[in-house]
């Protein structure tokens, strides 16, 4: 399949943009150790399922160590890694040396502040853009000479406090925070450059990567889009979130190299992401009309349905959730969509609430939004987000957070109304409205602390 022909950038056997096909990738969920057993083990599982672009999170200079030892026991050559960087560019440099690509946070790069903008003044915005600048133009020469590629990442957790200062907590902040990097990068004469622009909101992602994408046309751009959805969570909730950015975006030629982001195993990632884009090349995605679903059962089909038959065994809820979700969006009259009594009744009518809640044409549950796992979580998250789900499932009103780590956790749950971030340790902090009111609660008590805070602040039954 190919969609928007970005520019090809190399990254080493592989190829994003250009004339090839969309690129599917995954990340490790597991810390680099000092055995490498279940890095090597997750990298084999990546490799079976035809995943050759790998991330690895890289969060201190020991992790870039363990790499430095784990990285010839790979010797698939058809795999590139990418290195996951968020804090440090000193980290970033070194990584150039032994990663094909290097993924980089422009909000953090060079400057460490906690995003106050308040504080900030047209001379202390002046001065911290030219340390980053010098920062940045020394890395990208690093890179250009070592034939590397870099992906400018922009997410609401990595906007750096000048930059907010400066155009407020919003689309316009992600897209000057990458631009602004990635022109010192051109002026080194660096072009290998990806780009991503990522929420955990599935409109939200669309609306961020058209903007971006129209304004790097307008600039005369034409670098690959690496496409996603941040925290998209777990079931069918995270594919419905992952198939509608990922899907409209595509549709929209824009794109070139994709990640599902689940809370779940890699592998799971890469199956429906390789069904996402084999159906995008057959099928198109429209974009979401402003409109209220209403999902039903039993009696006669109301006028204005969509009709979700019961389908022969074995149930694909990877493919169910693509084809709900594209005629929903094809059916431009809908007004509900009516889940036919019979087989595989309870998964068909879950799919069909994802759905519309996706969409935002109704709320059903709570929205869970939940970061797939990596080396820097210290806490089981997929097992604490399910638990959040079935104990606090039924509050259509909010939207509770498991966030694995705090790299992108505070800026990334800041809309929502609960959540919990990893502290170290295997224990969570708890949050009510973006400020911390627990600290180090047990992860395996997660979910009944949360609870006990919803029901204080009037939300039980």
């Amino acid at each position: 399949m190919r969609h928007r022909a970005g520019r090809p950038v190399a990254v080493g056997p592989l190829v994003i943009g250009g004339n090839g096909p969309i690129v599917v990738q995954s990340m490790l969920s597991v810390p680099v150790d000092s055995t490498n057993v279940a890095c090597l083990a997750e990298v084999e599982s990546l490799r079976a399922s035809g995943c050759f672009l790998i991330r690895v999170a890289i969060p201190t200079i020991s992790s870039l160590e363990k790499f430095a030892l784990f990285r010839p026991r790979v010797t698939d050559p058809r795999i590139a890694f990418v290195a996951d960087l968020h804090f440090g560019s000193e980290l970033a440099m070194d990584a150039l040396d032994l990663f094909e690509k290097v993924r980089i946070n422009p909000g953090n790069f060079g400057i460490r502040r906690t995003p106050t903008p308040g504080n900030y003044s047209i001379d202390l915005f002046d001065r911290e853009r030219e340390i980053v600048a010098e920062q940045a133009r020394l890395f990208f020469e690093k890179a250009r000479r070592l034939g590397r590629a870099v992906r400018i990442g922009c997410n609401g957790g990595s906007i750096a406090a000048r930059t907010l200062w400066r155009w407020g907590n919003g689309a316009e902040a992600s897209i000057e925070s990458a631009l602004e990097i990635a022109h010192w990068a051109r002026e080194v004469l660096f072009h290998s450059l990806v780009f991503s622009f990522k929420a955990s909101n599935a409109l939200e992602t669309i609306a961020l990567n058209a903007e971006a994408h129209e304004k790097m046309e307008q600039l005369g751009w034409d670098y690959p889009f690496h496409l996603g959805v941040t925290e998209s969570g777990l079931g069918f909730s995270g594919r419905s979130k992952s198939a509608l950015a990922i899907g409209v975006l595509l549709s929209r030629n824009i794109g070139d190299t994709v990640r599902v982001s689940l809370a779940e195993p890699p592998e799971n990632e890469v199956k429906f992401a390789k069904k996402l884009v084999d159906f995008c090349g057959k099928q198109s995605f429209s974009t979401p009309l402003r409109r209220k679903i209403a999902v039903a059962s039993g009696g006669q089909p109301p006028e204005g349905s969509l009709s979700i038959d019961p389908v022969p065994e074995p149930f694909d809820g990877d493919e169910m959730v693509l084809e709900i979700l594209q005629k929903s969006l094809e059916a431009k009259d809908l007004k509900t969509l009516h889940i036919v009594e019979g087989a595989n009744f309870p998964e068909r009518k879950s799919i069909a609430e994802e759905v519309v809640q996706a969409c935002g044409w109704g709320r059903f549950h709570t929205e869970i939004i939940a970061c797939p796992t990596c080396g820097r979580t210290t806490y089981p998250v997929s097992a604490v987000a399910e638990t959040v789900r079935r104990q606090l499932g039924n509050f259509p009103h909010l939207k509770i957070a498991v966030m694995g780590c705090t790299v992108n956790g505070i800026g990334e749950m800041g809309n929502a109304d609960y959540g919990c971030i990893g502290c170290g340790g295997g224990g969570v902090n708890i949050y009510r409205a973006g400020n911390c009111v627990l600290r180090n609660v047990p992860a395996e008590l997660a979910a009944d602390a949360l609870e006990q805070l919803l029901f204080e602040d009037g939300h039980g039954p």
